[in-house]
């Protein structure tokens, strides 16, 4: 028994240090201050942006107020864009501090672009949501010029978002490049004057580089203070289009459809053939149509029976309301006035690329053939010759297979 309440003792003497350390401990902040939550944001650059610097030999450094991420955007090379156009940049980082330079070294009496994008994070992630850019020469005079316009991806019928847009300083060929926004405008300043070809590419891969098979418009300009332009971007194929598939639309029209958008000119008839197999006898065609007809038509189509409808329908109802006698029609309540100060809701102003866009028709890659009659079941070879937008012409076959109407009985 004594043993026992000796040990009840100590039990007892352990639990109330424990509860006296318990009352003693204060909780504290961790080490390091409060939570940081502010973007790092750039403290001074060198060259100061607007620098006339001849025979400039070091790298440009953008420093900031505290160290930043190294893989900040997936590589801090990602979120530099530099023009004229280097073979090979050097973007460095330096803890606090980004360098950057072309690999072949500085060019004497050249305007010079350097462009921090979005998305530089320190080490706490967080993240910069604003760019800067620095324009400074090694030697000329920085224009007061401006390039600017609109970019349309022609052949999706949208704006071109973040397309890339190039400024080819000719004979030399400096290369200075932008972005345009998310509205699909673009600007570009202070490059100097004389006469570019422009160049805008719906950047796909967005690797800023024009690659086949991505769409682009191009146009030469002469630079003096201001240059606006809109591009029409489209795919530019050498080799003309060809038919992908055949369908009936319905009873008595064939739907084409080709592998590249078409030239905008109206199809014509003598265009298309149709031969019915195994004797290729040539079927006669009542039309060809562009996409954009054969819609017109079928609104056209669909408005008049849906007034025939409607007709019938009224017809149904007179002659049986004729057999019933009058029902008189409660007045119905007067509407209150609208309430003074209650403004209608606006509606947005459609951005210019979407004005532009409707001024101008949309591209189709498919052509209807209507036929005087209906299709009868059998094989038929149907044969087009087509162009593209680059005026390539082709010629293609498909085959049409018409099914015999199902049995009902």
């Amino acid at each position: 028994m004594g043993r026992a309440a000796g040990d009840a003792g100590r039990q007892a003497a352990r639990l109330g240090l424990l509860i006296g350390l318990a009352a003693c401990a204060v909780i504290e902040q961790p080490p390091g201050g409060p939570p940081d939550f502010a973007p790092p944001f750039v403290a001074s650059v060198r060259p100061d942006s607007g620098a006339v610097v001849p025979e400039f030999d070091e790298a440009v450094r953008i420093q900031f107020d505290e160290v930043i991420s190294e893989q900040s955007g997936g590589g801090l090379d990602k979120l530099v864009a530099f023009s004229p156009r280097s073979e090979r940049l050097k973007v460095s980082w330096k803890r606090d501090a980004i360098e950057v330079e072309p690999d072949e070294g500085w060019r004497e009496g050249v305007v010079y672009h350097v462009v921090l994008l979005p998305g530089i994070q320190d080490l706490r992630q967080n993240r910069m949501e604003e760019g800067t850019t620095i324009v400074f020469t090694t030697g000329a005079e920085i224009p007061d010029s401006r390039i600017s316009g609109t970019v349309l991806n022609w052949e999706e019928g949208r704006v071109g978002q973040n397309a890339l847009v190039e400024a080819i300083l000719l004979p030399d060929s400096l290369v200075y490049t932008t972005r345009a926004d998310s509205s699909a405008e673009f600007e570009l300043t202070h490059v100097p004057r004389g006469e570019y070809l422009l160049v805008a590419t719906i950047d796909g891969n967005n690797n800023r580089v024009r690659d086949a098979r991505e769409a682009f418009d191009s146009v030469s300009v002469t630079l003096d203070s201001l240059a606006s332009q809109v591009f029409w971007t489209f795919v530019k194929d050498t080799t003309g289009p060809q038919l992908r598939d055949v369908a009936q639309a319905d009873s008595s029209t064939i739907r084409l459809d080709f592998n590249q958008k078409l030239a905008l000119d109206a199809p014509q008839q003598a265009a298309v053939s149709v031969w019915e197999l195994p004797d290729t006898v040539l079927v006669p065609i009542d039309t060809v149509w562009d996409a954009a007809t054969y819609d017109s038509v079928r609104t056209v189509e669909q408005a008049a029976r849906d007034s025939a409808a409607a007709d019938s329908a009224a017809a149904v109802a007179d002659t049986a309301q004729a057999a019933e006698p009058a029902e008189i029609a409660p007045p119905r309540p007067a509407e209150p006035p609208p309430e003074a100060g209650v403004a209608r809701e606006e509606q947005a102003e459609p951005s210019r690329a979407a004005v532009l866009l409707e001024e101008r028709p949309a591209l189709s890659s498919t052509w209807y053939i209507r036929m005087p009659t209906p299709l009868g079941p059998g094989r038929y070879l149907i044969g087009v010759t087509a162009a593209n937008l680059s005026d390539a012409i082709a010629e293609s076959q498909r085959l049409l297979i018409v099914e015999a109407p199902a049995d009902s009985t």
